[in-house]
């Protein structure tokens, strides 16, 4: 399992509410019931549960009223979302679409105090009382939910929770956590925790066409694990642990990290102005935090208290990087352009680019001289000569020394601007001297006639310069009058910011922003670490001051006042738009629609957008008013008379609750609605209060005595360090989402450990040991064998000697050897960014499995069989780790009596028709069990009607060979290949492409379509149904298939050909349009080796299991003795007992696992098998039910794991002691006839359709 054990798993909830209810936010036709809604978000937190496992803690959070820094931001998404649920809908009527009658989701209702969030609220709690109840794996489980009742943010109320467990003194250092959300701040959050073995958990974010479709057992997951994060951040910045006056403290480091990533904003400051994440502002600010620490006298706060100084120090080396450049770029812009204003702003500012070894030039304007009045000194004469030989001779880069003052810096970048090359500085080391380069652009095109014109007029004009003499006296005098005339255009240039921006007119207007913004900074950080600092303060502002003015900071105090949280219905009428007012209270609606409302201006109906330097749209600043809190709660008094009963409880704030599991409890838990109650509920629910600390000075800081980092840290939490490595900033061209990255990127190099070992030496050593492969995602295996380009190494055991016996490889295996090991390392070093040098020898490694329980019970390790070997490159195998995975270590069998106590659940095991049959222990005697097994009182067996109606399907399934298709289509064979895969037509005209093709099978992805496509060892085969949907295609449309025949050679067609007499707009169109009334993009793509049924076949399968339910008997128990450990399967065991069982489609199976989304005893039929999971159709619908991609009714599908099921028609599990049930006339009399057997397993009602199980 690639997934680690965590002790704790928090849910950020919101995102999953948000995921849930709304999956296509826009298709103007979604409509969803809330039953529905509840169910998703059941499924989904179950979903999680189950991949992550915890073991002590679940925590979920979901928003509560927020501090009002928070509220702005609501207030703009809530605003914005209204208005495109709005534009969705006004234009798919502009397109004549007829929308649902009902109203859509308004997803503006996922806010405190609504009707829904309180419903919600109920469900939730419904649900884990049901999860504790039925499901294993939750029994042990401490679960806390923070209701949207309970004030905070839903992430910042788990970080409370993780920060005030980590100060008591029983906290143990090495717990794991897990937390799954989907906000950026998480990964900050994380890392301020200084909890070594955290990740983050999250879905795979896909993209345009690659964006999936499917349900959860489609869904992607990643983890983020901070704990390489932390040694990516130790290794950009270690190179100042030489340098520092003062200790190198990665934890402080860290926190340092968290506070410059607030300068490119988060939810509660906007980003400071011309600081952009993708234009490199991060990789800049780590230069500059490396630069400035050594001669900063600490770091920049200390565990969230402001250093004003140190931060003042840095803003200043960020302006002169980042403002200034700014600042010039955008006149010479606006010059270039021909702004007549700009043409004042004389750009003779020095302007400094401080980076390390590698080059961060910047081409930084157009043409700056319009005239041929140029005056030049000698000295300038002689560094622009400079410049032309470089030009002309096309040099690579252009180095000028150190010696050069800062008017010659100037002059040097004012030329380069000019004729349009790179100026910029460069650094030898951290904080060591700076000089200047040039260097030509690198996407200059040579051979651009044009741009080498105008850059030979440039440079004519230099050449025919007057020269002056260069007195230091004159020199002085021009120098002064350039920075005075900079100085000036560079302040009004900030004074229009001021104006247009957030609309400031006087100095100490611009003051009192900085002041807000600064005090912001000092709020979140105390967010942050501590807790909210204050409930009322927020930034009134919706942009950032400038850089420069950030200055003088020590002289702000900065005081807050913890004051109390909004209530409910004052958070909502601060964030919910007009158009969202049906979550408010009926009593506060004419305070937002009456135009003579006090507070009618804070819910405008129109608001502009600022996209503010942003390059998407949801980037944008949302320009609506700030709320005046006074006002509000004024104008909200007048109405609260009015309020119901109901209204005002749900008005109120309240506690978070903890459930866990008494078996003593046997209550009904009443359903709150759309389920059925919950029988001998067996969860206990407290009220949970948080843990206590005195005062913020015992919070800890750092990590916690005892904490293991690195190598030492726990399994399944990646580290570097378990082998030796250095890092470097380097341009890698690293793949990210498929793309080369353009920017510096940390390169991990692995330090070479084998560089003048012989081949027998490495084999002795290596073969059939323990190893850990995939660095740094560590998995057990065995090496088998060792191969460099010529040889495979294998070990042979002669006598007491181990002999290496070396094999050369066979004919055409050393290309096959040298393309796999160029794999290994190009995927090591494009995906990850790691170059782990040339690949002499490669390990053959069986990978572990897992476990597997033999009949004494012992766990014994169970790895892959030598056909299923992988190679890795020996420099990645790790020989050793300090902590091993605890879920695999082997054991040895324990006495019959301690792993089967009396009262135990088991499934029976021994031949005959009741193979499977749910028991339950009731006695020990000797070394044997009696059980008390529960069957049907007619003793049936199990149903056939599986395999009946799947062989009558297959055997009625007729598959026609290409050949056999064409005949009866009328077509060639290279259109049937075209017209039944991917047919791509485009438009001369616009260059727009569509897809002609019925996408019945994908050649590339190894896909056929299901019922209408398969692949055979002689090609591909098709149905009826598919050459049915080729014959209509044809007759539809007959000018374009012949138009095909005419051009069978071409890998596309354009559209104008394909209808040369005209129109080929409109009959394309009708193409397309009989495509999608086809629904031919809905037809199910399946593996090619996968086996499944069709949505007609599993229709007569749940018909048949709905008559077999209807008839079901009723059950009884008889009890058997002597039986044997191996004829008993115990839930828990399931998973490493079922390892090796086979399936055929309508095999009848029998859900076998105390845990998990389907209930336990659960049979079904078996319609789809893949190499992993087995699709069953269940016999009775449960809550947690999926519809198998729309072939089967909703809640009667689920995808399971082989090992979670147990093969009732080929029963094949622990056959080799025969233990049958004795014949009717010897058996004991049953002591009670059981009609419900799901008392018996302690479980409730579990089906929508009378919501029974078997």
């Amino acid at each position: 399992n690639a997934i680690p054990e965590f002790d704790n798993l928090y849910l950020d909830m919101n995102g999953i509410i948000h995921n849930c209810s709304l999956p296509n936010e826009s298709d103007a036709h979604f409509r969803m019931s809330e039953d529905k809604i509840f169910l998703s978000i059941f499924n989904y937190i179950d979903h999680l549960f189950m991949k992550i496992k915890p073991q002590k803690v679940f925590f979920m959070a979901l928003d509560g009223v927020a501090p009002r820094a928070k509220m702005n931001q609501q207030r703009s998404r809530r605003f914005r979302t209204a208005k495109d649920a709005e534009d969705a809908r006004r234009k798919a009527i502009s397109k004549g679409e007829q929308l649902p009658e009902e109203d859509p989701f308004d997803r503006n209702c996922i806010t405190p105090g609504t009707p829904f969030m309180k419903r919600l609220s109920a469900q939730l709690e419904f649900f884990i009382s049901k999860k504790m109840t039925e499901d294993a794996s939750w029994h042990n489980v401490k679960v806390i939910l923070s209701g949207h009742e309970v004030p905070g943010e839903g992430e910042h109320k788990i970080m409370e929770f993780i920060r005030l467990s980590k100060a008591q003194k029983d906290y143990h250092p090495n717990t794991r956590h897990c937390l799954y959300g989907l906000d950026a701040d998480l990964i900050m959050l994380g890392l301020l925790s200084h909890e070594p073995h955290f990740a983050l958990l999250r879905e795979e974010i896909t993209f345009g066409k690659n964006k999936k479709k499917g349900g959860l057992d489609t869904q992607n997951f990643f983890l983020l694990h901070l704990s390489l994060l932390r040694e990516y951040l130790d290794l950009e910045f270690n190179s100042l642990e030489s340098t520092l006056p003062f200790p190198y403290d990665l934890e402080r480091i860290i926190d340092d990290f968290v506070l410059m990533c607030l300068f490119v904003g988060n939810d509660f400051l906007p980003h400071l102005p011309h600081l952009h994440i993708a234009e490199g502002a991060l990789s800049l600010l780590f230069k500059i935090y490396k630069d400035l620490l050594p001669t900063a006298g600490g770091y920049l706060h200390d565990s969230g208290v402001l250093d004003h100084r140190r931060v003042e120090t840095m803003i200043h080396q960020l302006t002169e990087v980042v403002e200034h450049e700014a600042f010039e770029i955008e006149c010479d812009d606006l010059r270039y352009l021909g702004n007549k204003k700009a043409e004042q702003l004389i750009t003779s500012g020095s302007t400094q680019k401080s980076n390390g070894k590698n080059k961060q030039g910047t081409r930084t304007g157009k043409p700056v001289e319009s005239s041929n009045d140029i005056v030049l000194t000698r000295r300038q004469k002689d560094l622009y000569d400079q410049i032309k030989e470089f030009v002309l001779e096309r040099k690579e880069t252009y180095h000028f020394p150190k010696t050069l003052n800062a008017s010659d810096k100037r002059f040097i970048k004012k030329v380069a601007n000019a004729i349009e090359i790179r100026f910029g500085v460069e650094t030898e080391q951290p904080g060591g001297e700076k000089h200047i380069y040039i260097e030509f652009d690198e996407e200059e095109d040579e051979e651009d006639n044009e741009s080498q014109e105008a850059r030979a007029r440039v440079m004519l004009k230099y050449d025919q310069a007057k020269i002056v003499e260069n007195t230091i006296e004159n020199e002085k005098q021009r120098d002064e009058k350039a920075k005075a005339v900079y100085q000036e255009r560079y302040m009004e240039w900030k004074k229009e910011y001021y104006q247009d921006k957030p609309e400031l007119d006087t100095p100490e207007e611009v003051r009192t922003m900085v002041f807000k913004y600064i005090e912001g900074v000092q709020w979140v950080l105390y967010y942050y670490y501590r807790g909210v600092a204050s409930w009322a303060w927020f930034y009134p502002y919706h942009y950032a001051p400038k850089m420069s003015d950030l200055a003088n900071l020590e002289e702000f105090k900065i005081p807050f006042e913890l004051g109390e949280p909004f209530k409910p219905y004052e958070q909502l009428m601060g964030v919910l738009p007009e158009a969202s007012k049906q979550h408010i209270p009926r009593a506060y609606w004419d305070l937002i629609t009456k135009e003579l409302s006090p507070i009618r201006d804070f819910y405008p109906r129109d608001f502009d957008l600022d996209m503010n330097g942003k390059k998407h749209d949801w980037e944008a600043v949302i320009k609506i008013p700030f709320i005046d809190q006074d006002r509000l709660l004024e104008a909200m008094k007048t109405r609260e008379h009015l309020l119901s009963e109901e209204e005002v409880e749900r008005n109120g704030h309240g506690e978070s609750a903890m459930f866990t599991r008494d078996d003593s409890l046997l209550e009904t838990y009443p359903s709150p609605a759309h389920f059925p109650d919950i029988r001998d509920c067996k969860c206990r629910r407290e009220v949970f209060h948080l843990p206590v600390i005195e005062g913020v000075s015992s919070l800890k800081k750092g990590l916690c005595e005892g904490a293991l980092t690195h190598a030492n840290g726990l399994f399944g939490f990646p580290s570097m360090h378990t082998l030796k490595h250095s890092g470097c900033l380097g341009f890698h061209e690293v793949r990210v989402f498929q793309m080369p990255s353009r920017n510096e990127s940390m390169v991990v190099t692995l330090e070479s450990r084998f560089n003048d070992i012989q081949p027998e030496q490495l084999a002795l050593s290596k073969i059939g040991k323990k190893v850990y492969v995939g660095w740094p995602f560590l998995k057990e295996g065995v090496v088998s064998s060792i191969s460099d380009e010529m040889f495979k190494y294998e070990i042979q055991v002669q006598g007491k000697k181990r002999v290496v016996v070396q094999t050369p490889h066979r004919t055409g295996t050393f290309e096959s050897w040298k393309k796999r090991a160029d794999k290994i390392e190009t995927v090591y070093s494009s995906r990850f960014g790691v170059s782990i040098g040339e690949i002499e020898f490669t390990a053959q490694v069986l990978l572990l499995k897992g476990l597997r329980r033999e009949l004494t019970g012992a766990l014994v390790k169970v790895f892959c069989k030598p056909e299923e070997e992988q190679d890795f490159a020996i420099q990645t195998i790790v020989e050793h780790v300090e902590h091993s995975d605890t879920r695999t270590q082997e054991q040895n069998p324990r006495p019959l009596n301690e792993e089967y106590p009396i009262g135990s659940h088991v499934f029976f095991l021994g031949q005959g028709s009741h193979y499977g049959a749910p028991a339950q222990v009731i006695a020990h005697v000797d070394n044997a069990l009696a059980l008390n097994i529960f069957i049907p009182i007619d003793n049936r067996g199990e149903p056939t009607f599986g395999h009946e109606i799947v062989n009558e399907a297959l055997g009625s399934a007729v598959y026609l060979p290409g050949y056999v298709v064409c005949k009866k289509v009328g077509i060639s064979g290279i259109i049937l290949s075209k017209l039944s895969s991917s047919l791509h037509v485009v438009y001369r005209s616009t260059d727009r492409r569509v897809n002609l093709g019925l996408n019945l099978k994908f050649e590339g992805k190894k896909q056929k379509v299901l019922g209408y496509s398969r692949k055979t060892d002689s090609g591909w085969e098709y149905s009826q149904k598919a050459v049915d949907l080729l014959q209509e295609y044809k007759q539809q449309f007959p000018e374009f298939i012949a138009g095909l025949e005419m051009k069978v050679r071409e890998d596309y067609y354009i559209a104008e050909e394909m209808y040369p007499e005209g129109d080929s707009t409109t009959k394309i169109k009708k193409i397309e349009d009989w495509l999608k009334k086809s629904k031919v993009k809905d037809l199910e793509r399946v593996d090619l080796d996968a086996m499944q049924l069709d949505k007609e076949t599993i229709a007569r399968l749940e018909e048949a299991a709905d008559e077999h339910v209807d008839n079901r008997p009723i059950m009884k128990h008889i009890i058997v003795k002597n039986i044997s450990r191996h004829t008993m399967l115990k839930p828990s065991y399931a998973a490493t007992l079922l390892t090796d069982q086979t399936f055929q489609l309508g095999d009848r199976v029998a859900f076998v696992q105390d845990s998990g989304t389907v209930p336990i005893a659960a049979k079904g039929t078996v319609v789809g098998i893949d190499r992993l999971e087995i699709e069953i159709l269940f016999d009775d619908m449960f809550m947690s039910g999926m519809d198998l991609g729309g072939r089967c009714s909703m809640h009667r599908g689920m995808t399971v794991g082989r090992q979670s099921i147990l093969n009732i028609s080929n029963p094949q599990c622990n056959q080799k002691q025969p233990t049958t049930v004795p014949p009717e006339s010897s058996r004991p009399r049953p002591t009670a006839i059981i009609q419900r057997p799901d008392l018996y397993w302690g479980s409730t009602d579990d089906g929508i359709r009378g919501w029974e199980i078997m």
